[in-house]
């Protein structure tokens, strides 16, 4: 009996063993929930904390390499437009826009001058998503970042702008030169063939520096290599008051044959010079409206200090091979070195075409803002001739976009000492290169 009762206490022992150590188990089961149900938050947290850290240093750098850019847009249209604050805040605005802005309605930038007007300083925003937000009810980050950029010397004067900020082949030689070797040339199309070069093609300048890309196949060159990513120039004679336009002085104007001088005025319907026929125009503004200045083969034109405006659909310009062509800008007055200006209200991408191998003097700008310029026949095969602006002391264009073909030579000279008449402030010599400022 006595042993039966101590096998008795045994059992009742290691069963109560049993019951604490489930008990046991149970309590620190609770224990550990309970932890976990404290402690998963806080790595929650820490977590999303880690995640908005990282988002946060990307964004702030993403967004310092586009504030950088504004920065030196904003100093080149200070620089090249002798611009107010207004025309480099639109500058700046615009490389803000065209790099994210569009898209991301919390990026904000403004802009100032600074140290006498020499100095663009840019300062921007944008919101940043948060995963600790999602948790706690916190805002979103907003990230801010600044940058200045100022001129910094002379540099070689711009003589060639392509305005087309997206289409490819803004600049475009195929077949041909262009000869550039004192000045600057630029692209603002941000495409990857912004600038394209091919069949044999040649480009030489002081700079070529493109909004994207610049490509050249196997039997084209650059001189030198080109800069690419370059910020966008704004058109630098955006602030040039256009002349006012009358009643019409003339309509359907044209001359068949013979020698005749053309006084300015308002030509309704264009200008046609005929084949065999030679047109000298008399020192002035001439408003072509509505229709084209047609030069036929074998014509001549000729001019100094003339300006020719082009407004209205089909107020274009046509200068066939075989003619002959000298002009020059004025040397005074509101169009000083203005050759070709085009309304800004014209048509898109109305074409100009500029097919005469015997233009050796087109001295002064030629500034198509909405239209595309075409130097020579695509694919006509044509042989070599004189370089276009070959004599000119100097020759800038300004364009939507330029192409130049069919073995044409397009010669951009910089001797502007050498002629009275002055290249319009915010191209040729005025211009200095840009740089950030620490």
């Amino acid at each position: 009996m006595p042993a039966a009762r101590d096998h008795s206490r045994q059992v009742a022992s290691r069963a109560s063993g049993r019951d604490r150590l489930r008990a046991l188990v149970r309590d620190r089961a609770g224990s550990v929930a309970i932890l976990f149900s404290i402690a998963a938050p806080v790595l929650a947290l820490a977590a999303g904390a880690a995640i908005d850290y990282t988002r946060l240093v990307g964004s702030r750098s993403s967004l310092q390499t586009v504030v950088d850019g504004a920065a030196i847009a904003g100093a080149q249209a200070l620089r090249l437009a002798n611009a107010t604050s207004s025309t480099v805040d639109q500058a700046v605005q615009r490389y803000v826009a065209t790099h994210g802005g569009s898209t991301d309605s919390s990026l904000t930038a403004t802009s100032s001058l600074r140290s006498n007007n020499t100095i663009v300083s840019v300062q921007a925003s944008r919101t940043t998503s948060s995963v600790v937000n999602n948790y706690v009810g916190l805002m979103n980050m907003r990230v801010s970042v600044s940058a200045q950029a100022r001129a910094v010397g002379n540099t070689q004067p711009i003589c060639m702008i392509g305005l087309d900020t997206s289409q490819g082949k803004t600049l475009e030689v195929d077949v041909a030169r262009v000869q550039a070797t004192g000045c600057q040339i630029a692209s603002d199309s941000i495409a990857t063939d912004g600038v394209s070069i091919s069949n044999g093609a040649q480009m030489q300048y002081g700079r070529l520096c493109s909004s994207g890309g610049a490509q050249a196949d196997g039997v084209s060159s650059f001189a030198p290599s080109p800069q690419t990513d370059c910020p966008a120039i704004s058109d630098p004679l955006a602030s040039l008051p256009p002349p006012i336009v009358g009643g019409c002085t003339y309509n359907n104007f044209k001359v068949t044959s013979g020698s005749q001088s053309l006084s300015p005025g308002v030509y309704c319907g264009g200008i046609e010079v005929g084949s065999n026929a030679s047109v000298n125009l008399l020192g002035g503004t001439y408003v072509i409206k509505d229709g084209p200045l047609t030069v036929k083969s074998s014509a001549t034109l000729s001019g100094s200090g003339v300006t020719l405006y082009l407004t209205g659909a089909g107020a274009t310009v046509e200068v066939k091979a075989g003619s002959t062509i000298s002009l020059t800008a004025p040397s005074a007055g509101a169009f000083a070195g203005i050759l070709m200006f085009e309304d800004r209200l014209a048509p898109l991408h109305q074409t100009h075409k500029f097919e005469s191998r015997n233009a050796p003097n087109l001295l002064g700008t030629i500034y198509l803002s909405r239209g595309d310029l075409h130097v020579g026949v695509k694919n006509a095969g044509g042989g070599a001739g004189t370089a276009v602006g070959a004599t000119s002391a100097w020759t800038i264009v300004v364009a939507r976009t330029i192409s130049v073909t069919d073995n044409q030579t397009l010669q951009l000279n910089t001797n502007y000492g050498a002629t009275t008449v002055p290249p319009p402030s915010g191209v040729g010599p005025n211009v200095a290169t840009v740089q950030l400022v620490q």
